[in-house]
């Protein structure tokens, strides 16, 4: 009489198959979107075409970051975005090329602009065989003009 019918038992072990099988999909969810890549690319694309001098700050929300001329890449623990950008940008990816994108004037820093076109040719390389890079706090983008080297930094 106080005896629970066969057909609970199986109902309840049902419910609780479904209820581990939802709670391991929900688990595996990603809690962060995936980075905005477009809105960065749409920042860094304001830049190459204003003109020189021009500066963009962007927070970022990313673990890393690539750039290999006109396609940018922002990932995190929420995926992966990507975005094409208008005109080629290149990486600031060397120390020389990092104080010209934090604002020192590439005449400062290189002795002739034939060194300064030298040193983006690099930069453009490495990013070619460099997938990925730590993603700094914020991104920034700077239009540099010297002699007959006009170009977009990144980093």
């Amino acid at each position: 009489m106080f005896d629970a019918p066969i057909d609970t038992v199986t109902l309840w072990a049902g419910v609780g198959a479904v209820s581990v099988a939802v709670l391991t999909v929900i688990a595996q969810a990603p809690t962060t979107a995936p980075p905005a890549a477009t809105a960065t690319a749409a920042a860094v694309d304001e830049v190459t075409t204003s003109p020189a001098g021009s500066v963009e700050r962007r927070p970022l929300r990313a673990q890393y970051w690539s750039l290999d001329g006109r396609q940018l890449g922002l990932q995190n623990e929420g995926g992966t975005s990507h975005a094409t950008l208008h005109r080629v940008a290149i990486p600031a990816g060397d120390r020389r090329l990092g104080q010209v994108l934090d604002g020192a004037g590439p005449e400062t820093v290189f002795s002739s602009p034939a060194e300064f076109h030298q040193a983006i040719d690099q930069a453009r390389n490495r990013s070619r065989n460099t997938r990925w890079w730590s993603a700094p706090d914020r991104l920034t983008a700077r239009h540099v003009a010297w002699g007959d080297v006009d170009v977009t930094l990144v980093g």
